[in-house]
């Protein structure tokens, strides 16, 4: 008995100390990748780098530990072990140098999209496979089992010697270490010093520890003002636009008006409906088959305003960036108002997109009720054209009232309607009509005030010289997937991710559009179009005009854990953790399952990494 236990802790003493030399392999392969790229040149960002690298890996390489202290201590296989140590730390070992290869090359790390792509066949789309690189593929393949059996080997001739530093002394250290880099991270969330936040796109899967809110109810932390966050380090891989932009004034400027009604899905731009926008519609460029950026508004809204992908959104937010459009704006001067019933400073639209004019920005809308701010903000937005009738002005009114479900009683149209709106009462069974109509109600409320804007224009005698930009942030969805999804960010489906874009353009000829367009795209559009660029749209996009008609091969749609490439046929749903679902567009029912080809999973890649450098 005594001869087993002690059997079992040398086995899982072997484990551990496999577990430490394999987390300092790792964090070597890492370096490699940090001393070629990093912009890291202070000392507090040099000392969280090597905190970091050194505590993140160790803790990686703890956790693939774990099975094999598991199968030590519970399971009689004990001659396997050795065995399965040698197969798992070889294969995390051989993952981190794909993730740091692939980081090489593109600026992220292996996440659930790029693996589903890469095991997809999209790998030799990104990397040429000659008979070289094969043979260094399995020399290195050597090499790593070499390693292992090395590390057994100085573990076991350690085993045979006295020595003064324990497993213990380890341990602690690398704790030490771990909570070091922890900390600095914690400070630095609290100070505000995004030269060192910024560094953890190094790292694979990284988990920043914060508490300063808890810091600053204590006082031991400053609240720091919006304009010196604004004024922050802009440290990062985050490059855009790729080169400087190369625009023209315009004879004459147009004022360029977004109205954005959130939660406005595809098929509500109907006349019974949307009585307003219908009518304005006939006059303008409509686009059939338009897809937000995300199914949330922050993901929807960062797209229509960027002209980026969605998931750049983190980048944008630690760098401040603001959009290339909104710059350009304001090198011509124009006035700017934003008028919103809901926050722009959360999500932080002011400073991930809008943070060159954040200083327009109010802090909030006053009012007691959703109804009364959406009313307050149509009025400002009024007043706001009134004031700036002369000169050139960018603003925009977003609108609340169909994410809300409200509207005043003159709007109740459309019936049987909830009277109340309980999510725990409605299930894949309910009836969604009453539900839908309620939506309805709250669309046409909206529709009705976009009415009152759009005289004021005309009463200005302005509408020829201004371009008006109506959309909405993401769908939402009635049930109609049968999922029980009501509301929004639960899937792709097109219910969710499609929203009506129209554009009324003076001087254009109205013409509808059935191409497959992208919120990605409106910022194309208008500097070329306004501002005559003549960059090369993929120096600061990843749309494409509007008005090209050929038809893309994806646009890529984002919620918090998951994207979705989506066309006319079908919508691939990357997953953050399991396989790649594929569906049905019209149904969004899944189908059998069907990689993507890899030439499009190669264009993907070089989409989403287009921008880091």
């Amino acid at each position: 008995m005594h001869s087993n236990i002690s059997t079992r802790k040398r086995l899982v003493n072997s484990i551990l100390w496999s577990s430490f030399y394999n987390g300092i392999i790792a964090s070597l392969i890492s370096v490699m990748a940090i001393i070629k790229m990093s912009q890291g040149d202070t000392f507090f960002v040099t000392v969280y780098l090597i905190l970091q690298q050194i505590g993140h890996f160790q803790f990686l390489s703890f956790l693939i530990s774990i099975p094999l202290i598991f199968v030590a201590i519970i399971l009689p296989f004990k001659k396997i072990i050795p065995v399965l140590s040698v197969i798992l730390f070889s294969a995390f070992i051989l993952l981190v140098f794909i993730d740091y290869e692939v980081f090489k090359l593109y600026r992220f790390h292996l996440n659930g999209m790029v693996w589903n792509m890469l095991t997809g066949g999209a790998m030799e789309e990104i990397f040429v496979f000659d008979i070289s690189n094969i043979i260094t593929f399995v020399l290195f393949i050597s090499v790593i089992f070499l390693l292992q059996f090395g590390i057994r080997f100085i573990i076991r001739s350690r085993s045979k010697k006295p020595s003064k530093l324990s497993g213990w002394h380890v341990f602690m250290l690398i704790f030490i270490i771990q909570l070091s880099g922890q900390t600095l991270y914690a400070w630095s969330d609290a100070w505000y010093r995004t030269e060192i936040l910024t560094q953890t796109r190094f790292i694979p899967l990284p988990q920043g520890i914060t508490f300063k809110r808890y810091l600053r109810k204590k006082g031991w932390a400053p609240d720091i003002p919006r304009e010196l966050k604004l004024k922050a380090s802009k440290n990062g891989q985050f490059n855009y636009p790729l080169q400087e932009m190369q625009c023209s004034t315009p004879e004459k400027k147009p004022n360029i008006l977004f109205i954005i009604s959130d939660g406005l899905r595809f098929d509500m731009l109907q006349s019974s409906i949307m009585p307003e926008w219908s009518k304005l519609a006939s006059k303008s460029q409509v686009f059939d088959f338009h897809l937000s950026t995300g199914n949330a508004t922050r993901f929807g809204i960062y797209g229509l305003f960027t002209g980026l992908y969605a998931h750049y959104w983190f980048d944008s937010l630690n760098n401040k960036t603001s959009s290339v459009l909104i710059d350009e704006l304001k090198k011509h001067q124009y006035k700017f108002g934003f008028f919103s019933n809901a926050r722009l400073t959360s999500p932080e639209f002011d400073k991930a997109v809008f943070s060159a004019v954040s200083e327009y920005i109010p802090e909030k809308t006053e009012g007691k009720s959703v109804l009364e701010r959406e009313i307050k903000i149509t009025r400002q937005t009024q007043s706001f054209i009134q004031k700036n009738r002369d000169k050139p002005f960018f603003s925009l009114l977003f609108l609340d009232a169909p994410h809300a479900y409200v509207y005043p009683p003159q709007d109740a149209k459309f019936t049987p309607a909830l009277t109340s709106l309980n999510y725990l009462k409605i299930n894949n069974d309910s009836d969604p009509q009453p539900f839908l109509n309620r939506y309805k109600n709250a669309i046409h409320f909206n529709d009705r005030l976009t009415g009152d804007i759009i005289k004021t224009l005309e009463q200005q005698g302005i509408m020829d010289n201004t371009i008006i930009i109506m959309t909405g942030d993401h769908g939402q969805e009635a049930n109609e997937t049968k999922s029980n999804s009501w509301g929004h960010n639960s899937n792709f489906s097109r219910y969710q991710a499609q929203v009506p874009l129209v554009i009324y353009w003076p001087g254009k000829k109205p013409q509808v559009y059935t191409q497959m367009t992208s919120h990605a795209d409106v910022v194309p559009t208008l500097m070329q179009e306004v501002f005559s660029c003549t960059n090369n749209i993929e120096d600061y996009s990843n749309g494409q005009s509007l008005f090209d008609q050929n038809e893309r091969d994806f646009v890529l749609v984002k919620n918090w854990n998951e994207q979705a490439v989506i066309n006319k046929n079908r919508i691939s749903v990357f997953k953050k953790i399991g396989p790649t679902e594929t569906r049905d567009f019209e149904t969004y029912k899944l189908q059998s399952s069907e990689k993507i080809p890899p030439t499009l999973s190669g264009q993907l890649i070089k989409a989403i990494s287009r921008f880091y450098q």
